[in-house]
Order: structure tokens, then C-alpha cells, then sequence
């Protein structure tokens, strides 16, 4: 039942992910993996705007949290060396350090972060080849080897060090071996390590790879094809983008953030590969009214008024160039539409 929720996650289908684990909880009420994993669930539904109200799926996610930490704590005291506890308890501790992140009570999260890296440490002493645990322990230590200079004084208090090439390799193995974290391992280094590295042809091939074995999942379609947009790969993401779209683009406001990305996408492909003015319009013009994510709203806008400046369409451009500029965010967005403004004018 584990493997099916985790697979009906990875494929959007979260109903059915939600009915698995409720039926996990009802068969096992004193078992933490249940909890644990619709936590996992009710986030990502969270995240692509499918969990209902806000405050009630945080609220649910922080009862879904107390209940995995507090059974599989207790299960370890009585099970010391079971490695699957010990790992349903270092995923819980995971999933409350998150919540801290949300809350910014940055001393909870190093202070779980230490703990479950504890636990993770554990198991890889009672069982090397538990290659689930390599997944934790190698974000821990390539969080803990980049944190960011105003959390220091908190990560020297609580011992918070990592080695990152260290914590690299161990991602690495999570990603090749894991049974239950292989593909979270992947997702984090084409996501987060490659990203931070601007390896965007390794995060591409990862994606790829991903995409393909869940098709359905818009996170792995964006990241795909945010990366191909970073290697000015514009072609392949069209088809990528049309493929989703034509699933989830009258998702009743569910994927709001995933829609808004691959209309930009597709939009600035098609801008960029001079095809189908007409219809990039419409896609800035659809992303716009979404507005999510909201950095790519001004991008949107400057978007637009190249496009509009390529179909002689003067006015509108300028209308487009102005509201980027107004509108907070990037500095590099904001030369360029100031830039685009003074050169019209001066005509």
C-alpha cells in the first residue's frame, strides 16, 4: 500500500493516494506510516492548490505530523533496531522541520534536522545497504554545507555541518538504489543541486527521465521544461507544454502554479522560434490572469510586448513595458522593459 500511494502521488492522482492511506490508518491506527505518508500526499495537494482551504490543510498536516513523530517514536523505544521505524521517524521529523520552514522557526528545523540525520545514521550502521536512508542524510549534508550566512550562528549552536560533495554522492545512491526515496533523490539533485550549479543539461537528462516514467506529473513537466528554456532549447517545449496543458488547464483552479509556468514556457518558445504569434499571445495573456507563480507575471508582461513589438502593435507594447517595469521584482526584467520604453520613445 506504501508503493501505491507513492506511485499515485508521482502520478497526480491524489484521491486515490488519500483513500490508501486512510485505509492504512483505519487497518493500523497505531502505526505511523500511514500518517506519514498522507502528510506527504496532502502536501503536494497543498502545493498544486487541490487541498481545500489553506489553514485546514496546514492544520491537517501539522495533526498528520504529531501522529507519525509521536507513534514512531514510541515504536523505536520499544523497537531500537528496526530500521523501518527509525526511518518512518526520521521522515517525520523531515516533514516538521518543513512546517518550521513555513512558520521561519529556523531553530526547529536545524534542531530536527539534526535528529533525523541522527536516526538516518543509525540505520546506515544496522543496515549499509538501506539505501532509502542515503536520501535524507545527503540533503542534510548539502543543506547544512550551503547555509546561508544569517542562520550560522544557529547551525553553530546546534552542530549543524555538511560535507556537500559528501552529501552529493549519497543522493546519488539514493537516486540509482532506493526502493522507497528513489525517485525524491533524483527530483532534489536535478532540482536543487544542478539548479544551484546552473547544470541545466544534468537537470534535463534527470527530468527526462522522470517525466517520462510519470507523465502526468506537472512538476516534473515544468522542471523539464524550465530546464530546456534555460539551454535555449525551445522546440521540444512546446509538445511537452501542449501535452499537460491539454490534461490540466481546466483543473477547476487546481495546478494554478504548474498551468502558469508552462504557459510562460510555451509562450516564449513559441515568441522565440517565431510560430504562432497568435497563440503565445494567448498564452502570456492566460498566465497573466492566472498570476501564479507572481514572478513570472512581469516576465509575462515583458514578454507580451516583445511579441507585441514584433506584430507592430506599438501601443500595446508600451502599455506592457510599463506594467513591467511597475511591477516589483527582478532587476534584470526591469532594465529590460525600462530599456524597451526609452528606445519607443525616442522614436
Amino acid at each position: 500500500m506504501v508503493s501505491w500511494t507513492i506511485e499515485n502521488t508521482y502520478d497526480y492522482k491524489f484521491e486515490e493516494a488519500v483513500r490508501t492511506t486512510d485505509k492504512l490508518n483505519a487497518a493500523y491506527p497505531d502505526e505511523p506510516v500511514g500518517y506519514l505518508y498522507k502528510c506527504g500526499v496532502i502536501w503536494k495537494m497543498l502545493e498544486e492548490d487541490c487541498a481545500g482551504p489553506t489553514d485546514s490543510a496546514y492544520s491537517e498536516i501539522k495533526h498528520l505530523i504529531d501522529s507519525a513523530c509521536g507513534l514512531s517514536k514510541t515504536y523505536v523505544g520499544k523497537n531500537p533496531s528496526d530500521v523501518m521505524g527509525l526511518f518512518y521517524y526520521a521522515g517525520g521529523l523531515v516533514y516538521r522541520a518543513r512546517y518550521g520552514a513555513i512558520k521561519h522557526d529556523w531553530f526547529s528545523v536545524m534542531s530536527d534536522g539534526v535528529k533525523s540525520r541522527k536516526l538516518l545514521q543509525k540505520i546506515l550502521e544496522l543496515d549499509p545497504n538501506f539505501y532509502d536512508a542515503y536520501s535524507g542524510i545527503g540533503a542534510f549534508n548539502y543543506y547544512a554545507s550551503n547555509i546561508p550566512w544569517y542562520l550560522k550562528p544557529i547551525a553553530y549552536v546546534l552542530g549543524v555541518s555538511g560535507n556537500g560533495a559528501e552529501g552529493l554522492a549519497q543522493l546519488r545512491k539514493a537516486a540509482e538504489y532506493g526502493k522507497y526515496s528513489k525517485t525524491e533523490a533524483a527530483e532534489f539533485l536535478a532540482t536543487v543541486v544542478y539548479v544551484n550549479e546552473d547544470d541545466y543539461s544534468g537537470a534535463k537528462e534527470i527530468m527526462r527521465m522522470l517525466h517520462d516514467e510519470y507523465p502526468l506529473n506537472l512538476d516534473f513537466t515544468r522542471s523539464l521544461c524550465w530546464d530546456l528554456y534555460k539551454l535555449h532549447d525551445y522546440a521540444p517545449i512546446i509538445g511537452y507544454a501542449d501535452s499537460a496543458l491539454s490534461v490540466y488547464a481546466s483543473n477547476d483552479g487546481c495546478h494554478g502554479r504548474n498551468i502558469g509556468y508552462l504557459l510562460f514556457l510555451r509562450a516564449n518558445a513559441l515568441s522565440d522560434l517565431n510560430r504562432d504569434y497568435a497563440e503565445a499571445l494567448n498564452d502570456y495573456t492566460k498566465m497573466i490572469g492566472i498570476a501564479v507563480p507572481k514572478f513570472l507575471v512581469r516576465w509575462s508582461y515583458l514578454g507580451r510586448g516583445e511579441l507585441f513589438l514584433k506584430l507592430n502593435r506599438v501601443a500595446d507594447a508600451i502599455s506592457d513595458f510599463e506594467t513591467a517595469a511597475n511591477i516589483n521584482g527582478d532587476s534584470y526584467t526591469y532594465v529590460r522593459a525600462r530599456t524597451a520604453l526609452d528606445t519607443l520613445r525616442r522614436k
